[in-house]
């Protein structure tokens, strides 16, 4: 009896096993030529933040767990070694990268690095361009979808030199992030902008009469206890503004050139609008003496009802004691739907230091390793988040290449676009004016960055 019950249980466990088997992400076939390149190299992820080698990952839940049986198996069929390293700090990243280059011994076998850092390079000719080789599909969806958005920004004289796979990992969308507990106390649905995105009305117009109510006096002395938002960090909001109603600060134009647009309608009714919530005080003051990151406890501890800023600050927010949810800036006038104000983290291969073979077997090899293992991105995104709304129905949106609209000021060195954020606060005149008082400064900064 004991013997029929292990044969039973054996076979159950099997049956399981190839269950597991069916279902996990398989191993794709590399060309010939890379396999035979790919054997026996150890290619280096380099960033600033974070480690992953596959021999002493430790998965935290699920989807990790896959992810980290199928680079496994993929490292064991073709025979070689991948990881991501954390190779340099912040500070020290840009410059370790471009030095290690020019030395023909790159740090990393692919560097991941903020966009405008990587311009610098391209601008020293230290960038592979990637585009020029076939082993991968620059325009496909499977089996990874490629960031068409950095595929054309770094595009320059009909060749790319940079890549991000799909939604890449940044988080440097524009976002708005609000307290629902002080929304609920201001009478509001603590869903409301929830609501507001889903129905496509959230709009300038409804996104101020909500500040207003956020904005309240509560015992009556004169005197207002809570604000709508922090004044601060007054580029990120700028930024929210001037992308949902389609404007930008630098444009391209058909022939790759920068120029300037802060001087078009809708950036002007983006400095305009913003002028008008600073005059309706619904903006909370900078207070007399305060750190310039003041306004990360106002929204963290529960002081102001809403806070814009890049999406990356979730993960400041996991120990918030108050319930938030996250939506996209609300429309502006000139915008038809929710815009994604952009930049994205983006991979490069030295310009030297490998043969075309290599950078093949390289290029090959990270869009393996980058391959979702479930096509339901949700799963891994969930815990990082105070509700399934953020989720389903906000990074879905941020997710979608058609609303991606690309932060080409950072193309121009030099340019900061606290020039006029920051101004707007002392600024009595009209918009155009604070537009004009920066615009010869910006012309002749994009100016040289077009001759670069």
């Amino acid at each position: 009896m004991t013997k029929k019950i292990m044969i039973t249980c054996l076979t159950l466990i099997s049956m399981f096993v190839g269950v597991i088997s069916v279902f996990a992400q398989q191993v794709p076939n590399a060309p010939n030529a890379v396999r035979t390149t790919l054997r026996g190299m150890d290619i280096t992820i380099g960033n600033w933040w974070r480690d992953y080698n596959p021999e002493t990952q430790r998965p935290r839940n699920d989807y990790e767990e896959r992810q980290l049986d199928y680079r496994k198996r993929l490292l064991q069929t073709y025979n070689f070694k991948m990881q991501e390293k954390n190779i340099a700090s912040w500070n020290e990243m840009p410059q370790l990268t471009a030095t290690s280059i020019m030395a023909g011994k790159p740090a990393a076998t692919v560097f991941l690095l903020q966009s405008d850092w990587a311009l610098r390079l391209y601008r020293q000719n230290l960038l592979y361009p990637v585009s020029t080789r076939r082993v991968i599909d620059w325009t496909a969806t499977e089996p990874l979808e490629w960031n068409k958005l950095v595929t054309t920004a770094f595009t320059f004289g009909n060749r790319a030199y940079a890549f991000a796979a799909g939604y890449g990992g940044s988080q440097q969308a524009a976002c708005v992030f609000w307290n629902k507990r002080l929304f609920r106390e201001a009478g509001l649905n603590p869903d409301l902008p929830y609501e507001l995105q889903k129905a496509g009305t959230w709009t300038w117009d409804k996104f101020l009469e909500i500040c207003k109510q956020l904005t309240r006096d509560i015992n009556n002395d004169g005197i207002t206890d809570t604000y709508a938002m922090p004044s601060d960090l007054s580029t990120e909001i700028l930024d929210a503004f001037v992308s949902s109603n389609k404007a930008m600060y630098v444009d391209r134009d058909r022939n790759g050139r920068l120029v300037n647009a802060t001087g078009r309608p809708g950036f002007i009714e983006a400095v305009r609008y913003y002028m008008r919530l600073r005059d309706e005080g619904v903006l909370k003051p900078k207070p007399e003496g305060a750190p310039w990151n003041w306004h990360i406890p106002e929204f963290n501890d529960g002081k102001v009802a809403m806070r814009i800023d890049q999406q990356y600050i979730i993960s400041e927010l996991r120990n918030m004691r108050d319930d938030w949810g996250m939506v996209l800036p609300p429309k502006g006038p000139r915008s038809s739907n929710y815009v994604v104000f952009n930049s994205e983290n983006v991979m490069i291969i030295p310009a030297r230091g490998y043969t075309d073979a290599q950078v093949d077997a390289i290029l090959w090899a990270v869009q393996s390793w980058e391959t979702p293992v479930d096509s339901n991105w949700r799963i891994s995104q969930y815990p990082n988040y105070r509700d399934r709304r953020a989720v389903d129905e906000t990074l879905a949106l941020i997710r979608d290449q058609r609303l991606w609209q690309w932060k080409y000021h950072l193309h121009v060195p030099g340019l900061n676009r606290g020039n006029i954020g920051w101004e707007i606060w002392w600024h009595d005149g009209e918009p155009a004016q604070l537009i004009e008082a920066v615009s010869q400064s910006w012309n002749a900064l994009i100016m040289d960055a077009n001759e670069m």
